[in-house]
């Protein structure tokens, strides 16, 4: 019978190679807020008739970690008001 046998040096180079990905998308998510402020104030510095604002729009664009949370919504959002049918059979 045949037999297969996997080699305990190709399981670690293949565990190391996924701890390097998933340290590389780390990294990316970690550093990319970062790199945006720096990169805004440099434009800010550069290019001040563009700096921050887009017309249209109410707010200040922002860049934020995949670790933060989103703010809160400024004012609160209005409840739809269902309003129920009339029950004909019912006495009143």
């Amino acid at each position: 019978m045949l037999e297969t046998t996997i080699d305990v040096s190709l399981i670690l180079r293949f565990g190391l190679k996924c701890l390097g990905i998933f340290a590389l998308i780390f990294l990316t998510a970690v550093f990319t807020p970062k790199m945006a402020e720096i990169f805004d104030k440099w434009k800010a510095k550069h290019f001040p008739a563009n700096s921050g604002k887009k017309t249209g729009t109410r707010e200040t664009y922002h860049v934020r970690s995949i670790y933060e949370l989103p703010p809160e919504p400024e004012q609160p959002r209005k409840k739809a008001v269902v309003r129920k049918k009339a029950d004909k059979n019912r006495k009143s």
